[in-house]
């Protein structure tokens, strides 16, 4: 089973992360799985970035994580877009209670501890989901977040886990032809050194759609800058011919995935900014 997150963005839903588990009916036996995705959105009434959570507690066929870090540049060919809130499909096995889940940020810049509390927030595609409906103001790029889970007896079991939020970038205007080898995409790169990905998910609508329902995706180095081949992109330049109305946009997401042993289960947490480029 594929785990993806997505956010909401207008009429559609945006890019699903790459960086996720991945499991089979045949391997291994069920285990306790949590899946925290962190996005850093808008503030509500304040100024700059919240973090928002949605949270998983189940038990399934669970491999492994690949973070971040350990993800190859590539591009998919066109696919279905993901919708609704990427919490997949209904797992094998049954959501389990987490006991109290609290979130809570700390930096350099504001030292101070930042907590808010993850609650049942409803059910999708057999999933409860956890998040917090308000998030303290976050220093994108400087803060750690940490999820505390508290476990309960016959439950999920406790854990903690901690990674890095991920700074704000500026992307640069997609082109919708094919130059030489392909597109080119830019966006405010970080160091060689980082373990942060960008993913870039150019979205279209096909015949009979009033909004993007496919995409092609890529995951590229987080350095700023990257082309993709031309051999994935007829759908999308087709769909950015000049006389068209086809809808269509680019969804740039920097993210950064983390993953920890809980006893004998697994947890991953992705802190992500995702940016539309609307066409």
């Amino acid at each position: 089973m594929n785990y993806r997150s997505s956010v909401a963005g207008g009429a559609v839903a945006a890019v699903a992360l790459a960086a996720a588990c991945t499991s089979t009916t045949s391997i291994g036996d069920p285990r306790p799985f949590s899946y925290i995705d962190v996005r850093e959105l808008p503030a509500g009434n304040a100024t700059g970035l919240a973090p928002y959570a949605s949270a998983i507690f189940v038990k399934d066929r669970v491999t492994g994580v690949v973070p971040s870090y350990a993800l190859n540049e590539g591009c998919t060919q066109p696919m279905p877009l993901v919708t609704g809130d990427g919490s997949g499909v209904p797992v094998s096995g049954a959501n389990l209670d987490p006991g109290s889940v609290k979130m809570s940020l700390k930096g350099s810049i504001d030292p101070s501890v930042r907590e808010v509390a993850l609650t049942p927030s409803g059910v999708s595609n057999g999933l409860l989901q956890y998040s917090n409906a308000t998030g303290p103001v976050l220093q994108a790029g400087d803060d750690s977040i940490t999820v505390a889970v508290a476990g309960a007896a016959g439950g999920f079991p406790a854990f903690t886990i901690r990674t890095s939020s991920v700074p704000h970038f500026v992307a640069q205007p997609v082109d919708d032809s094919i130059v030489g080898q392909g597109i080119r995409v830019q966006w405010t790169g970080l160091p060689a050194t980082t373990t942060t990905r960008m993913q870039i998910s150019l979205q279209y609508a096909t015949t009979g759609n009033s909004s993007p329902n496919m995409e092609m995706r890529c995951v590229a180095l987080d350095d700023g800058d990257f082309t993709i081949p031309r051999l994935y992109l007829s759908e999308w330049e087709n769909a950015g011919v000049d006389a068209s109305t086809t809808p269509h946009q680019a969804v740039l997401s920097r993210f950064n995935t983390v993953g920890a042993n809980v006893a004998d289960g697994l947890a991953v947490i992705v802190t992500r900014i995702d940016t539309t480029i609307v066409k």
